[in-house]
């Protein structure tokens, strides 16, 4: 936990996997996933138009209608003020001036949000990433198994072999190849993740919400307790790791599984 001044209010934060609760965490990832997926400003708006075209033009133009969709949703958090990031950092507010914040839902996190209107953008952005930041390298230092992505290593070396051809076509001019190699990686990138959806009765944050509760349940079948939802974050992914180790396969006396 952490407090920090935000404007003219004082905010006390959740940043610390052995105190922030599951529930929170839950609530915070699924607005991060809507983020990512949707996004919130007319950078996001043009990220979008760009995939739809690349993906009509690619072996799966079927999800260019998706990201339009995507799109279009996207349009609608631009004209209502809705930010998706901004409620994922709301979900780790615990109080504000010494007031508790528990309203988990759109409309609570958005008041809490409502709160810092007059604070610049940049300055939530950095306490929001400040606070990611750490609970990130706590998750990978306690459970690398399960949050070490090898996928994000990819990205991001992929993103360095395009700067660095980006350099090159500068330095030593530009070339045909060059362009329609680093055009390659930029529809690799672009396209690294399919999109999501976000509508219809069986969309992300419907399934998202249906994974977590399915694990509770297994976590209160397998651990015998009443109510993991109760748990912090790294009490949760603790009986998480323990009831792998409970359901691995077991060798006899001869070594056979």
């Amino acid at each position: 936990m952490k407090t920090v001044k935000i404007g003219e209010r004082t905010v006390e934060i959740y940043d610390a996997i052995d105190e922030l609760p599951m529930l929170r965490f839950h609530k915070y990832n699924k607005m991060l996933l809507v983020d990512a997926g949707i996004g919130s400003d007319l950078q996001d708006f043009d990220t979008h138009i760009e995939k739809a075209i690349r993906y009509a033009r690619s072996k799966t133009p079927e999800l260019a209608a998706i990201e339009l969709d995507n799109m279009r949703q996207n349009v609608y958090f631009i004209q209502t003020g809705i930010s998706p990031k901004h409620l994922a950092f709301a979900v780790l507010v615990k109080s504000i001036d010494g007031e508790p914040y528990n309203d988990l839902s759109d409309d609570g996190l958005q008041k809490v949000v409502d709160m810092f209107g007059d604070v610049p953008v940049k300055e939530l952005t950095a306490q929001m990433e400040a606070v990611k930041k750490k609970i990130d390298e706590e998750l990978q230092m306690y459970f690398p198994r399960l949050f070490d992505d090898a996928t994000v290593k990819e990205y991001y070396d992929e993103l360095r072999n395009r700067t660095m051809l980006m350099l090159d076509a500068i330095i030593n001019g530009d070339t045909e190849d060059k362009r329609a190699e680093i055009d390659k990686i930029t529809t690799m990138l672009l396209l690294y993740n399919r999109p999501v959806v976000f509508s219809g009765s069986d969309n992300m944050e419907i399934q998202y919400d249906k994974q977590f509760e399915n694990m509770c349940l297994t976590i209160s079948q397998h651990l015998h307790v009443p109510d993991p939802k109760k748990y912090t974050v790294l009490e949760y992914y603790n009986a998480f790791e323990r009831i792998k180790e409970l359901l691995k396969p077991t060798k006899n006396k001869n070594g056979v599984k």
